[in-house]
């Protein structure tokens, strides 16, 4: 049976191989109107938009019991990743169904690990997963070092044109969003304890990326791990890309796309950054 690393799509991942392990995906949901949408390959995102601009309104919905239990099928070591319990009830429906599962096959070893976090960070959780199973960490061992990991050394950041869908779907305060929507004006901050945190706002891209990258530096960084995912928004991903090598060489930066849920939460333009600290 195999080794499993389980994140829902929060993390922007695809299914497939990582290290020696299986990596599987639970979809989150988007709702739109009398639509829901799953956070996959079927996702239409020109759909999407076309009935954002008529004017429906959409939320997001956390994967099913269900959903989690098909991720874990056939697992007998799992390692599973959600997005940060605060911002969705991805981590308490994992929970359950890793109860579920362990009743059925109580030799299984399932552990559920709130990143407190989303999209580039859990992608970088994941990732510390199957490199330490590739170093022939133990189960008790692995889910502490990891553990250990989340709460102090990986933290994630974001630089946004728009929070519109963070405020109406109860992320930020409707005031906070108010500023992200003047004319080219970014907000930046990041998580918290799993809670958005604005740190500060710039106005036009190369202010904002210059101020991005300090803040990491207080923050802590110096040099570790990072994963930039964008939402059609390529060119400052690799901006900040740049910005990041020309300070820390020999840091390992990693450009990436948000899925549907992660688009839907940054907008348009909007950057994720998940860093090693």
């Amino acid at each position: 049976m195999p080794i499993k690393i389980v994140t829902d799509s929060g993390a922007n991942m695809t299914a497939g191989n990582l290290g020696s392990c299986q990596l599987e995906v639970a979809a989150l949901s988007l709702i739109q109107g009398d639509k829901t949408w799953l956070d996959d390959a079927s996702f239409d995102q020109a759909e999407f938009n076309q009935r954002a601009k008529d004017g429906i309104a959409a939320s997001s919905s956390c994967p099913s019991i269900s959903a989690w239990l098909d991720a874990y099928a056939g697992g007998s070591e799992i390692y599973v990743v959600t997005i940060s319990s605060v911002l969705s009830g991805s981590y308490n429906s994992a929970v359950q169904a890793a109860k579920i599962y362990q009743e059925e096959y109580p030799d299984a070893l399932i552990h559920v690990f709130d990143s407190k976090s989303a999209g580039p960070a859990q992608f970088l959780a994941a990732e510390k997963i199957a490199e330490l199973k590739e170093k022939g960490m133990q189960f008790p061992d692995l889910v502490e070092a990891v553990s250990d990991y989340l709460e102090n050394h990986v933290r994630i950041f974001f630089a946004l044109k728009s929070m519109t869908n963070l405020a109406n779907n109860g992320r930020v305060s409707p005031a906070v969003a108010k500023i992200a929507g003047l004319l080219k004006i970014w907000v930046y901050g990041w998580a918290e304890e799993g809670e958005i945190k604005p740190l500060g706002k710039a106005r036009g891209e190369k202010k904002t990326l210059a101020a991005l990258l300090r803040t990491l530096e207080e923050k802590g960084y110096r040099g570790g791990r990072v994963k930039i995912d964008h939402a059609d928004n390529f060119d400052s991903a690799a901006e900040l890309h740049d910005l990041i090598r020309k300070k820390r060489p020999e840091a390992r930066v990693d450009l990436g796309t948000c899925r549907a849920l992660c688009s839907f939460y940054a907008e348009a333009g909007g950057l994720m950054i998940g860093v090693e600290i």
